[in-house]
C-alpha cells in the first residue's frame, strides 16, 4: 500500500491512528494527516490516496460531506469511517455514501489491523485484475494494428477494454524519443514493425506536436474515432513517419530503386577490412542524400541496408560473434529518430567491423612471421643468435616482435631459446658419447663453464650427472663390461 490519509480533528486520536497504521501487518509507504475535510480534499487533489480514514464530525467540512464530494472524482479511495458511539446513525449514512468499513472510538489496534489487511488484499487483487485487463487489451490492439482480418467480436472486446470508442484518438509512430512519454492513458508499442507506436487521445497528440515544434520526426495520423479506423490510422501514421524520418516533404513522388546488383554488393562487402572502406562510406552518403531529396523511397533504402547486412553477416559471422557486434538493429531504421542518426550508426557499425577485420589481418600476418621466426630459431640455435637477428630476419619491429613473441609462445625470447638448447643438450647427453664441451658448442654455448652453469640451473644437476642418471634410467649400465687388454700368443 502506498498512501494512507488520516482525517481527524483531534490531534491525539489522529496521531494514535497513524501510529497503529505504521505498526500494522500491511507495509505503507506514506501516512498523511489532516484535521478536516477541506484539507483532505486538497491533499487528494495532489496525491493519489489508497485508503482514507476519516472522522465523521470535523470542523469546516465533516466526514459525510467529504465522502459526498469525493464521489465527483474520477478515482475514489477506499474509505474507513471513524465515529463515537453517539454518532452511529451518522456512520450508517457514511457507509451508504461509499465508506467501506467502520471503526468505533476508541479505535482498537486489532480491528484497525484487520481492516488494513482486508483492504490491502482488495488493492492487490484490483491491481492484478488491471494488469490482466491491460495485457489483454494490448494483445487485442496489437492484432488490430497488424491484421486486416479482425472479427467484429474482437473489435467489441477491445472496445470494452479501452477508451477508443468513447473519444477521438490519433496514432503516433516515432523512434526512441517516444519512450519519454508519461501518460497512463496511452497505449505504447515499443517494437511494432520496427517502429515505436503510441495510441493516444487526439488532444494529447496535438499537444505533442506543439511541444516538438518544427523539429518533429514523428508520423501522426489524422484524428479518428472508433477501433474500426485504427489500422487505417496506423498505416497513415507509418507512412508519415517514413517521410519525416527521411526528411522528405509529404506527398513527394518517389519510386527509384536502389537495390545493389550482386557484383556491387560483393565489392561492398570485400572492401570491409581494407583501406578502401572510404568508398563504402561515400556510397552510403550518396544514397542518403538521394533519399532526402526524394529520389529514393525510404522503404527501398531500408531494403538496401538489409541486403548489405545479410551479406556482411554471412561473410563476417565469426568476427561479429567475437566482437559481440549485432548489426541486426540496422534492419529496423525507424527505431532511430531520423535518417542522419541512422546513417551515423550504420557507419559506426561498419567501422567497428572494418577495424576488427584489419586487426584479424594483422594478427594473421604476425602469426605467419612468428612461425617463420620459430623455424629460424630451431635451425640456428647452435649459433650465437639473439632477438634482434631474428626480428630482422622476419622484418618485424624489435619491440612489436618482443610483445608478439611472448603472446604467441608464452615465453620471452631468451627463455624460449634456452629451452630449445637445453632440450637438445639433454638428448645429446642421453644418446651420444660427445664430450660435455662439445655438446655445449653444438647447442650454442662457446664457453663450457657457461654451458654447465646454465644446464645445472635448468636441469638441477650437472651435465655429467644427467648423463649418468639417463643411463641408469635406460638400463644401459647392465651391458657395460670392464675393458681388458687382449694378449695374443
Amino acid at each position: 500500500m502506498k498512501n494512507v490519509l488520516v482525517a481527524e480533528d483531534c490531534k491525539i486520536i489522529r496521531k494514535g491512528i497513524s501510529a497503529m497504521i505504521s505498526r500494522c501487518q500491511v507495509p505503507v509507504d506514506q501516512i498523511l494527516e489532516c484535521k478536516n475535510g477541506l484539507e483532505a480534499l486538497e491533499i487528494m487533489g495532489n496525491i493519489p490516496i489508497d485508503v482514507l480514514i476519516t472522522d465523521i464530525r470535523m470542523p469546516e467540512m465533516d466526514g459525510i460531506t467529504l465522502v459526498k464530494e469525493l464521489q465527483k472524482n474520477h478515482y475514489i479511495p477506499r474509505i474507513v469511517a471513524v465515529s463515537g458511539y453517539d454518532d452511529f446513525s451518522c456512520a450508517v449514512d457514511l457507509l451508504r455514501c461509499g465508506a467501506r468499513e467502520y471503526l468505533l472510538k476508541p479505535v482498537k489496534r486489532e480491528e484497525l489491523n484487520s481492516i488494513m489487511v482486508k483492504l490491502e488484499d482488495e488493492i492487490q487483487q484490483e491491481q492484478a485484475d488491471k494488469r490482466t485487463k491491460k495485457a489483454l487489451c494490448y494483445s487485442q490492439l496489437r492484432r488490430i494494428l497488424l491484421s486486416e482480418n479482425v472479427t467484429g467480436e474482437e473489435m467489441e472486446e477491445a472496445g470494452r477494454l479501452s477508451w477508443f470508442n468513447e473519444e477521438e484518438f490519433s496514432v503516433v509512430c516515432g523512434g526512441k524519443t517516444l519512450t519519454d512519454l508519461q501518460n497512463t492513458r496511452i497505449f505504447s508499442f515499443p517494437d511494432l514493425e520496427g517502429c515505436h507506436v503510441v495510441l493516444m487521445s487526439a488532444k494529447d497528440a496535438k499537444d505533442l506536436i506543439l511541444s516538438r515544434g518544427d523539429d518533429c520526426s514523428l508520423g501522426i495520423s489524422d484524428t479518428c474515432h472508433g477501433l474500426w479506423n485504427l489500422r487505417q490510422a496506423y498505416e497513415q501514421a507509418k507512412q508519415r513517419r517514413i517521410h519525416a524520418f527521411c526528411m522528405q516533404k509529404e506527398g513527394s513522388k518517389t519510386g527509384s530503386s536502389c537495390l545493389m546488383p550482386p557484383n556491387e554488393l560483393e565489392c561492398f562487402v570485400q572492401r570491409i577490412g581494407t583501406l578502401r572502406i572510404n568508398k563504402n562510406e561515400a556510397f552510403l552518403l550518396e544514397i542518403t542524400d538521394r533519399v532526402k531529396a526524394g529520389d529514393i523511397e525510404g522503404v527501398q533504402f531500408q531494403e538496401l541496408i538489409c541486403q548489405i547486412i545479410t551479406r556482411v553477416k554471412e561473410f563476417y559471422g565469426r568476427i561479429l560473434a567475437v566482437e559481440e557486434t549485432t548489426p541486426d538493429r540496422l534492419c529496423h531504421m525507424l527505431e532511430f529518430d531520423n535518417i542522419d542518426e541512422y546513417c551515423t550508426e550504420i557507419r559506426r557499425v561498419f567501422s567497428c567491423i572494418n577495424q576488427r577485420a584489419l586487426s584479424e589481418n594483422d594478427d594473421y600476418k604476425n602469426r605467419i612471421k612468428l612461425e617463420q621466426a620459430l623455424a629460424y630459431i630451431n635451425e640456428n640455435y647452435p649459433r650465437n643468435i639473439n632477438m634482434a637477428m631474428v626480428s630482422n630476419h622476419v622484418s618485424m619491429n624489435y619491440t612489436v616482435f618482443s610483445i608478439a613473441f611472448k603472446e604467441y609462445t608464452g615465453d620471452n625470447f631468451v627463455s624460449y631459446l634456452r629451452k630449445i638448447r637445453m632440450n637438445e643438450a639433454k638428448r645429446l647427453l642421453s644418446e651420444t658419447d660427445y664430450k660435455i664441451g662439445e655438446i655445449g658448442q653444438m647447442t650454442g654455448y662457446e664457453d663450457p663453464k657457461h654451458f654447465m652453469k646454465t644446464f645445472k640451473w635448468a636441469a638441477g644437476v650437472t651435465p655429467s650427472e644427467y648423463r649418468k642418471n639417463s643411463r641408469v634410467r635406460d638400463g644401459k649400465t647392465e651391458n657395460i663390461t670392464p675393458k681388458t687388454k687382449i694378449v695374443t700368443f
